[in-house]
């Protein structure tokens, strides 16, 4: 019996699908799977596998896992993912590190994925967000993903893929919330699905929105309540399958995102600003897969683009008093926009069929184009004194093109019925140039731009031991890979080198007790090199160079257990000590990445009864801690600035509990129970204040179905 993934409910797709690996997956949006005799059987590398035959370390969260948790967003998510560190300051300013791969400028260390299309920025921050809305499910692959990812994929890579259509049968869902966070406003939350086969079995269409109001509890001069949020997604997609050979989707996205004032806070959940921080994203995203099964092989064309503005306000006046020791401002704002626009191609072919050999070959090609313009403006403390005089008052525009080819594969071989080995690379070239002018006064004057390629090829070797029926044993190298590029037309070097990153992991999935209990373990080594250095010029304008190394190790466990049909107690746990081990400019020895936790961990029970043929019971009960972590820049020290900012450690609860009545759930949930009021983001440089924990929010919904 065959269906898609996402239809199966029920404990054992719960308990297959939190150890769902996808080196290869990206083969297409919907992997199936097969049922025999208790054991799940997938294609997610375009051949069919036991999920626990699956050798890479990966977690993974169904629909039902979304639904059950009452999650929004992967920020929600993190505490439950070993090594994931999201720091969220506003709408277009996420970072993401995985397994503590982390870097406070640059290009993106981990990459970032919606269906088949890469949705990288280029910058550290400003990934594409992504609601979790009517996802068949997310995978956090944990690593460097050379070989199937490559782009961004040094520490790990998230993908989102999102619901297929079901092309048999008309339905739809639909989903109305309301929330109250403690000091603070009301906010709300809708949701709706539609289903529609438009010819059986051969065409269908899947619509999917969602608009929230996030409700704010920071107050100050500029108001009360000042830090809600309003986000909205559109999404589209068609499935038309003319016969069992070809398949052909096209998605369609629209998201935004927008706040007035960032959440900036004190201890308090008050805020210092007298200046609205705003900050907006909103994007346009289409990505049009194409699979033909040609017997032996499958052949599959990945078309992306994506056109993305955003635009974040900061008032830096704290930052510069206490440079120039002295309140010389009332405040120092900067206005940030940005235009990113990137399209790319990808075609795959992989075998097909049971043999003892498997392959891989693909080739990508992507062109990114980028826009910005910073103007910062200033009002002096000081009568006959211009903000200009004080260096606050400038225009900084810059261009960045990226043109990427990338040629890659896989090939594994089975030498043994329980011994496979696989050998996977990519070639990477990417063509860039930049072009930015740093002006006081005026308008500058844009130079010739910076051009560069920077190429690199990144290995990756996997052995696989297979332990019976029961699981698997796994030993993997590969390396990662960050490009380069250029600094400011005012600070040298002009050029600055890509890094890299070999990673050598040992580990094992094991399903035991008769599959009431799976372990999945994983214990790694990162030795980090040429790492992308800041360097501070002035205040304002800062570089990059090459210099320094980290090494370390760490440590991912997971755990399911589901002792009985209903219930299930899951555990996480994450440990990493990747340190500095030489002089840098902006590091000593000893000191950890950015905002890397030591310790994370995190547990979660579900218990959901069925009381007859229409009633059942809804409970989940959550904790997650993140430890302590830190931001450094030695060489603020030289300007008299604090070198070092920590955020804190905290302990996050949550509750949700209901009934359900059929297609009919209504429900009651409390997040951040114990209203952890803990740094999440350090006020540092120019972060104004520190961004904290939301404080306890209480809400009811109601969700139905047809």
């Amino acid at each position: 019996m065959k269906r898609n993934i996402a239809a199966m409910g029920g404990s054992t797709l719960t308990l297959a699908l939190s150890c769902l690996a996808m080196p290869a997956a990206a083969q297409t949006a919907s992997a199936e799977n097969e049922v025999t005799g208790g054991e799940i059987i997938v294609t997610a590398q375009r051949r069919e596998e036991r999920l626990l035959d699956v050798p890479i370390s990966v977690s993974a969260f169904t629909s039902e896992d979304i639904a059950n948790r009452g999650v929004t967003s992967l920020n929600d998510l993190q505490a439950s993912v070993p090594g994931l560190r999201l720091v969220d300051i506003g709408p277009g300013s996420q970072r993401i590190q995985l397994r503590g791969i982390s870097q406070y400028l640059g290009l993106p260390t981990v990459g970032n994925y919606i269906d088949e299309f890469s949705i990288n920025p280029e910058g550290a921050s400003g990934v594409a967000e992504v609601r979790l809305l009517d996802l068949e499910r997310i995978e956090v692959l944990r690593g460097p993903q050379p070989a199937l990812y490559g782009e961004g994929s040094m520490g790990g890579t998230i993908r989102y893929v999102t619901a297929s259509p079901d092309l048999t049968r008309f339905s739809g869902s639909g989903l109305a919330e309301v929330s109250v966070v403690r000091d603070g406003s009301t906010g709300y939350r809708g949701e709706a699905v539609l289903n529609l086969p438009l010819a059986t079995d051969t065409a269908g269409l899947r619509v999917a929105a969602a608009h929230e109001r996030l409700p704010g509890w920071t107050d100050g001069v500029l108001g009360k309540n000042l830090n809600d949020q309003d986000i909205t997604t559109l999404r589209a997609k068609l499935l038309v399958r003319p016969d069992d050979a070809l398949s052909i989707s096209l998605l369609g996205l629209y998201h935004n995102s927008e706040q007035d004032v960032k959440s900036y806070s004190l201890a308090d959940r008050t805020t210092e600003q007298t200046v609205p921080s705003a900050a907006k994203q909103d994007y346009y995203l289409g990505n049009l897969v194409v699979s033909y099964d040609l017997g032996p092989v499958t052949l599959l064309s990945s078309t992306g683009y994506l056109n993305q503005d955003s635009r974040s306000i900061d008032d830096s006046v704290k930052f510069y008093n206490q440079l120039f020791g002295a309140p010389l401002l009332v405040n120092a704002v900067t206005d940030a926009r940005g235009k990113f626009i990137r399209w790319a191609q990808e075609a795959r072919l992989s075998s097909n069929g049971e043999g003892p050999l498997r392959y891989l070959l693909g080739a990508s090609y992507s062109d990114a184009k980028v826009r910005g313009n910073i103007v910062g403006g200033g009002v002096s403390a000081i009568p006959g004194l211009a903000p200009e005089q004080l260096g606050v008052v400038f225009v900084f525009p810059s261009r960045i093109t990226s043109k990427v080819l990338a040629l890659f594969g896989s090939v594994s071989y089975d030498i043994a019925d329980n011994l496979t080995v696989d050998l996977g690379g990519r070639y990477f070239r990417d063509r860039r140039s930049q072009t930015s002018a740093f002006a006081l006064s005026g308008s500058p004057v844009l130079p010739a731009p910076l051009r560069a390629t920077f190429d690199s090829f990144n290995p990756r070797v996997n052995i696989s031991l297979k332990t019976g029926s029961s699981g698997i044993v796994y030993a993997n190298a590969a390396k990662g890979f960050r490009s380069g590029g250029f600094n400011p037309a005012t600070v040298l070097p002009a050029t600055f080198g890509p890094e890299k990153l070999w990673s050598y992991e040992l580990g094992t999935r094991q399903s035991l007790i008769g599959n009431q209990l799976l372990v999945e373990a994983a214990v790694y080594y990162n030795d980090y090199k040429n790492i992308q250095a800041t360097l501070i010029n002035n205040p304002t304008l800062t570089g990059t160079q090459n210099a320094g190394k980290a090494r370390g190790p760490g440590v991912d466990l997971t755990f399911i257990a589901r002792p009985v049909r209903d219930f299930s107690v899951t555990g996480t746990l994450g440990w990493n000590k990747v340190e500095y081990k030489t002089l840098s400019p902006d590091r000593l020895p000893g000191d950890p990445l950015d905002l890397v936790p030591q310790w994370t961990w995190s547990a979660s029970v579900d218990y959901l009864p069925q009381l007859n043929d229409r009633v059942g019971l809804i409970f989940h009960a959550d904790a997650g801690f993140t430890d302590a972590a830190q931001i450094t820049l030695r060489n603020f020290a030289a300007l008299g600035l604090d070198p070092i900012e920590r955020s804190q450690s905290r302990v996050v609860a949550n509750l949700r509990g209901g009934v359900s009545f059929g297609g009919l759930e209504v429900y009651a949930f409390a997040n951040n129970l114990f209203d952890e009021n803990r740094i999440i983001n350090p006020s540092f440089g120019a972060f104004f204040e520190e961004i904290r924990t939301r404080p306890r929010t209480l809400g009811v919904g109601v969700k139905g179905s047809f």
